[in-house]
């Protein structure tokens, strides 16, 4: 129950920080908005570890944190451009779907397997995504197939990068993290920063941007902590459930309409999240 609950909590602000970063990279380049909205959200890091670290940083933990940061950016960049191109409700959930597979097929190698209940609630978290991204559409099929191929790399990195964030276990707490957001940091910023400011420039939306920031650093600590309770298998699936808060936030303030599958989806991912918890 802890498991989920924490998960769920993960999925809620990463889902939430994707929409704000989808928000902001309409106006600002993709990758300023993910520069400046790590940076703007090491506060809440730092407040996280005062709270939580019982040690220093330990070297295979920064190590597995500097792999997870390379990954995620990548999938960031990737995420943030595709979401402002192509829209929201299409690529958020293709992309979750592979970014779900990827922790659940390492999980089911390396760990044990969850009980029949909880790994019938991830089948059915993986199915909701698959519905939710039926809401969305594109007119052109060569734009489909584009779409649709940055989505699956979108995944594919996000998906690795949980699994080298939650490699160390327990014992290394908070510090991935750290080593995540330095190399994350430091390789996006001298594109980030060239022309920057300059005068007549468009202004940076600060507020999407630092909510990005925060909420995507405060899902990483749930994540964390969820997978310490629990098997990667089943969180990660449940946090990939994050285009639900996505979605449900494009529907009421982008005025996106609700279709059939996504409803249907909304539903199913509830129900998992039941069956996982049970």
């Amino acid at each position: 129950m802890v498991t989920t609950l924490l998960a769920a909590v993960a999925a809620l602000g990463w889902g939430a920080a994707d929409y704000c970063g989808a928000r902001a990279s309409r106006t600002v380049p993709a990758a300023r908005v993910v520069f400046l909205s790590q940076v703007l959200s090491l506060p809440v890091i730092a407040v996280w570890l005062a709270a939580t670290a019982e040690h220093g940083p330990g070297l295979s933990a920064l190590a597995w944190g500097f792999g997870a940061g390379a990954l995620g950016l990548l999938g960031l960049v990737l995420l943030y451009r595709t979401l402002a191109a192509e829209g929201i409700v299409l690529v958020a959930p293709v992309t979750a779907v592979t970014a779900a597979v990827v922790p659940l097929v390492v999980g089911l190698a390396v760990q044990t397997a969850p009980g029949p209940l909880a790994l019938c609630g991830v089948c059915c978290a993986v199915l909701s995504i698959a519905l939710v991204s039926q809401a969305g559409r594109i007119r052109q099929a060569t734009v489909a197939t584009r779409t649709l191929l940055l989505a699956l790399a979108t995944g594919g990195a996000l998906g690795l990068q949980l699994v080298f964030i939650t490699h160390p276990g327990p014992d290394a707490g908070l510090w991935p993290l750290v080593g995540a957001r330095a190399v994350s940091i430091l390789c996006v910023a001298p594109g980030a920063l060239r022309g920057w400011p300059k005068a007549g420039g468009v202004p940076v939306p600060w507020l999407p941007v630092v909510l990005a920031g925060a909420l995507d650093s405060a899902a990483f600590a749930f994540c964390l902590f969820a997978t310490d309770q629990g098997l990667l298998s089943v969180v990660g699936p449940i946090v990939s459930l994050y285009p639900a808060a996505t979605v449900v936030l494009a529907l009421v303030l982008d005025g996106e309409r609700v279709t059939v599958p996504q409803a249907l989806g909304l539903c199913l991912g509830a129900g998992a999240l039941l069956l996982v918890a049970v």
